[in-house]
């Protein structure tokens, strides 16, 4: 036949239009493979991390008396609908107590009595992962969670805490696993779909057991999605969900009151918001290589057009009908692209296959490449290659007679066609960039996916205008080389060549924007899990009694350079979300980058540790305060308040020792000196006093102020020294008062004989107090940007929050920062040291945690043991890391390093391609030149630069191009969930140098190929 002749005495075009057909296809396809695998593997993670709790729906109504299998039925029929045995796992029907029973476990003191609950299971006991024993059968008979102390053949007396007088003997059969699904549901259904909890596990019995003793209760029927869901199963367990809510509106379902509780829509709606995010960033990447594999089958088409036009045009001059010209010029090509589309359909399926455990994991779901957006990006594919050949040859199969004759088969200018496609690719490409800039987020379908297409496409063709202006301009000149001679006057006669270039523009450009986004991603999401975790290793510690957290944690790491004490309550919201951490060892041992925080850590360190006064050590076990002129306060508060009686209020003190604040009451207030009882001060190793007030102990809340002159204080007899008498040395403490007016106070002045002090409490029930001012009040902070404050009248800049003990505390508000360690934008940040001297440091509502530096953690643990702090658990900045690259959004744009590859495979593969179906021509050429005298190594490096400068320019472009996009397109795309901590710059350098430089390279050596073979000794038959 006459397409396989041509076949056999061309085959470069018909190899490379294979091959680019089988990199399209597989273009193509990887993306709905890859992207399909992506969403599955997230829904895999979500249905493992979400337990059986977030994976369940569960019923419940009450028990009512004696009828205990009517509620069993209403409940039992509320979750028939969510029955299908492909998507959910059998359903699980247990009742549980009301009230929990108290038990001493044998051999156990007999004040240590134990709590739990009484279940009845209808399942088969052996569901519940029997470890030992037989399954309960009678209501004397019970099962006991492996663990809990209790063995098989204990017997127990329990009693029903809300009936005192029933009592139940029963006897332990055999034990249980509470970890499995059925034992964490029989074991605390209750705990798990109710009140929450972390309480023992219940005693289980059978169901008929359970309602032989007629125990008030609930009773639920609970049914769990099954492990290995689909992503094609999820919309029915949605309708599932909705007909068993609709359910408890039947009959059954109203006249027993039965409550539905799942959290599987949550779930779902997670899922979705994740896979909904890959979808886009999959689709930027997905949609450019494909419309840059139909660009570069549309040049090659066109470069084989030009090669063959002659021959297509001597079977016009033959009158050769229509058809069989047309045969002539597309059949050989058609087959080529078919038959490539094909072998590239199983190679797409075979590098999504190999893709898959790379980017997810080795536990990545197989490929599906069977499913309808397989298939119609398949279909999609072939046609539009199949498109791009036509529209690429129908110039050259009807190239003017006049043009064959002079054998000019290139445009020598550009044609009007041309110029109105570049104009119009221009336009269009400033009006797509325009709708990106103006558009806040790119979240679905819409011309900003190409926006990396869009950047390339407008430097590619001001480029190439650009370039085919300055080599004419510089070609009218003679020609000064063999270089010039070819390459300049060629590219000036027939700037067709440059689209080759654009070619390259466009591949280039995508492979770095496609990059940058992956590298971009897994950044951002390491960036988070820094940021919140806060260092490489985070231990959860318990600190001994009578020890200084924070002296215990430097003594540990004398250096400063491993270990950092850091306290935080972060269940509340706004600045109760605090974080308290030692600002000297920030920059050494946290991860935390100060960048995110808007100022570096010296500057930090500065404002949260303002400089401040002295304190007032006192050395002892007995500390006394000398009063005079005790009586009303000075001062107009003395109109409102009535004069304290000694018998009704206190003078107290605070101290801090290393095991924390120290109560020191004095007993009432009288002129005199006031005595600590002996031993009630615990500074025998030193101790600073936090502060010296009133506390009242009257019955009543009465408002009420007491003036006096403190003429002395004293430690074990020893003066503290006259200079703490000056007021300057003292202020009225806000402590824990969060009320802008009317709470507490105290107001100083100097009296000859000493410190006179006002205290007043309109109130009556705060402690107006005076302290030292050796501590910063308000407690500065700094407070994440999107933290909600209540500002605290009368104080510039103070806000409500809360201190380290939980309780209310007056923070003063220094600066706002894009992300904090650990709280990110919500919660503020402050000084470990300076809040321990505002508010006691130790107390149960902060968690202590040693922050440890990168390879230091085996270290610090062990000098943290022998400094009197316990390792109760530990985190890695390496897992958290792990974790959230896990997010379907990274997953997302890791899927584009594949098609970035496949993108410059078809960019080197058009240079390629190209440089061989124009091989005759230039041997002609050379062939030429060599005769006229022209070395073989001048004429090698001819035509090696012919090929490679174009080439070589236009990958630096691209690269421009692609970090351009990145720039345009980066803080737009949804990489992440929340927009914390700051992105930063979006672009780095290794990625851009990396791929611009493989493309360089290959190119050279592409060029240096096509070189060798067009001047080598010419063949003595043949064609190449």
């Amino acid at each position: 036949m006459f397409w396989s002749r041509s076949v056999r005495r061309r085959p470069s075009a018909a190899v490379v239009l294979a091959l680019l057909a089988l990199v399209a296809t597989v273009v193509s396809v990887l993306a709905p493979l890859l992207l399909r695998a992506v969403e599955q593997t997230t829904l895999d993670d979500a249905l493992d991390g979400a337990g059986v709790t977030g994976t369940s729906i569960a019923a419940s109504a009450e028990i009512p008396y004696q009828q205990l299998s009517e509620a069993q039925g209403a409940v039992v029929a509320t979750t028939s609908s969510a029955s299908n045995a492909r998507r959910w796992l059998p359903g699980v029907v247990v009742a549980e107590s009301a009230a929990p029973v108290s038990f001493t476990v044998p051999g156990a003191s007999p004040t240590q009595t134990s709590t739990v609950q009484l279940a009845g299971l209808s399942n088969d006991c052996r569901e519940l992962g029997l470890r030992s024993g037989a399954c309960p059968s009678g209501p004397d008979q019970v099962l006991a969670a492996t663990g809990s102390g209790l063995s098989t053949g204990t017997a127990l007396r329990v009693s029903v805490m809300s009936v005192p007088e029933k009592t139940l003997t029963v006897r332990v059969v055999g034990t249980y696993d509470a970890g499995t699904r059925v034992g964490r549901i029989a074991g605390g259904v209750g705990k798990a779909f109710g009140s929450g909890g972390d309480a023992d596990p219940d005693l289980v019995m059978s169901l008929g057991g359970f309602d032989t003793l007629l125990l008030e209760g609930n009773v639920w029927s609970v049914r769990t999605l099954r492990p290995g869901l689909r992503l094609d199963d999820v919309p029915a367990v949605v309708q599932d969900v909705a007909d068993v809510r609709d359910a408890t509106l039947s009959a059954d379902g109203a006249e027993s009151a039965v409550s539905v509780q799942q959290r599987i829509d949550v779930l779902v709606d997670r899922v979705a918001d994740g896979n909904d995010a890959a979808t886009v960033i999959v689709a930027v990447a997905a949609l450019q290589a494909i419309v840059l594999a139909w660009f570069a089958q549309g040049v090659v088409a066109g470069r084989i057009g030009q090669a063959r036009a002659a021959e297509w045009g001597l079977a016009r001059l033959r009158g050769l009908p229509a058809r069989r010209r047309l045969v002539a010029v597309l059949l050989e090509p058609v087959i080529a692209t078919v038959a490539g589309a094909a072998v590239g359909a199983v190679v797409g399926v075979a590098a999504a296959a190999l893709c898959t455990p790379l980017l997810l994991g080795g536990g990545a779901p197989a490929v599906e490449p069977f499913r309808a957006p397989v298939l119609a990006a398949l279909g999609a594919s072939l046609v539009g290659s199949l498109t791009a050949l036509v529209v690429a040859s129908s110039r050259a199969s009807r190239l003017p007679l006049v043009d064959l004759l002079r054998r000019v088969t290139e445009p020598r200018t550009l044609s009007r066609t041309g110029a109105v496609v570049q104009a119009v690719a221009v336009i269009a490409a400033v009006v797509g960039i325009a709708a990106v800039v103006t558009q806040p987020r790119i979240s679905g379908p819409g011309v900003a996916l190409l926006a990396p297409t869009l950047v390339a496409i407008l430097l590619g063709v001001v480029a190439l205008r650009v370039g085919v202006a300055v080599v004419r301009r510089r070609a009218a000149r003679p020609a000064r080389s063999l270089t010039e001679l070819l390459v300049l006057r060629r590219i000036a006669r027939t700037p067709s060549v440059l689209t080759t270039a654009v070619m390259v523009v466009l591949g280039v450009a995508l492979a770095v924007s496609s990059s940058q986004t992956a590298v971009l991603a897994v950044r951002l999401a390491d960036d988070r899990a820094a940021a919140t975790l806060g260092a490489a290793s985070v231990l959860d510690v318990q600190v001994d009694e009578g020890t200084s957290f924070v002296q215990a944690v430097r003594d540990a790491d004398p250096g400063g350079r491993s270990a950092m004490a850091v306290e935080r309550t972060t269940d509340g919201a706004g600045v109760g979300r605090l974080i308290a951490l030692d600002t000297t060892r920030l920059a050494a041992v946290s991860a935390w980058d100060p960048a995110w925080g808007g100022r570096d850590v010296a500057t930090l360190e500065r404002v949260l540790r303002p400089s401040t006064g002295t304190a007032l050590r006192v050395t002892g076990d007995q500390l006394s305060v000398t009063l005079a002129e005790v009586g009303a306060p000075d001062g107009t508060a003395a109109q409102d308040v009535t004069t304290a009686s000694p018998d009704d209020v206190d003078l107290v003190a605070v101290v801090q020792a290393a095991g924390g604040w120290h109560r020191v009451d004095f007993g009432g207030v009288r002129a005199g000196t006031l005595t600590s009882p002996a031993g009630s001060v615990p500074c025998d190793d030193g101790c600073r006093l936090v502060w010296l007030g009133l506390q009242s102990h009257s019955s009543e809340a009465t408002p009420y102020g007491l003036g006096a002159t403190i003429t002395d204080i004293a430690v074990d007899g020893t003066t503290v020294g006259r200079s703490w008498l000056d007021p300057e040395r003292w202020r009225n403490r806000i402590g824990e008062n969060s009320l802008p007016s009317g709470g507490p106070s105290a107001t100083l002045s100097e009296r000859r004989a000493g410190l006179r002090v006002s205290w007043v409490d309109p109130s009556g029930q705060g402690t107006p107090a005076i302290q030292p001012r050796d501590a910063p009040e308000p407690l500065p902070a700094v407070v994440g940007r999107a933290t909600a404050l209540q500002p605290f009248a009368g104080v510039d800049g103070a806000v409500i929050g809360l201190g380290l003990n939980g309780e209310s505390l007056v923070l003063r508000v220094v600066g706002k920062a894009p992300a904090l360690p650990r709280v990110l934008d919500d919660g503020a940040l402050v000084d470990l040291s300076t809040a321990g001297r505002v508010s006691d440091p130790v107390g149960t509502s902060a968690d202590h945690e040693v922050w440890v530096a990168p390879g230091a953690q085996h270290r610090v643990t062990t000098a943290l043991a022998s400094h009197g702090i316990t390792v109760t658990g530990h985190r890695t900045l390496a897992d958290a890391e792990r974790t959230a690259e896990h997010n379907p959004r990274v997953r997302g744009a890791l899927v584009g390093l594949p098609l970035a590859g496949a993108a410059l495979v078809l960019t080197l593969l058009v240079v390629a391609g190209v440089g061989a179906i124009g091989m005759r021509a230039r041997r002609e050429d050379v062939a030429v030149l060599r005769t006229t005298g022209f070395g073989p190594r001048a004429l090698r490096r001819a035509v090696l630069l012919e090929t490679f400068l174009p080439a070589a320019v236009a990958a630096v472009v691209g690269a421009v191009a692609g970090t351009a996009a990145t720039l345009l397109t980066a803080a737009r795309l949804p990489l992440r969930a929340a927009a914390v901590p700051p992105m930063g710059v979006p672009v780095g350098p290794v990625a851009v140098l990396v791929v611009t430089a493989a493309t360089v390279l290959v190119t050279l050596v592409i060029a240096v190929v096509i070189a060798r073979a067009v001047t080598r000794t010419p063949p003595t038959g043949g064609d190449s």
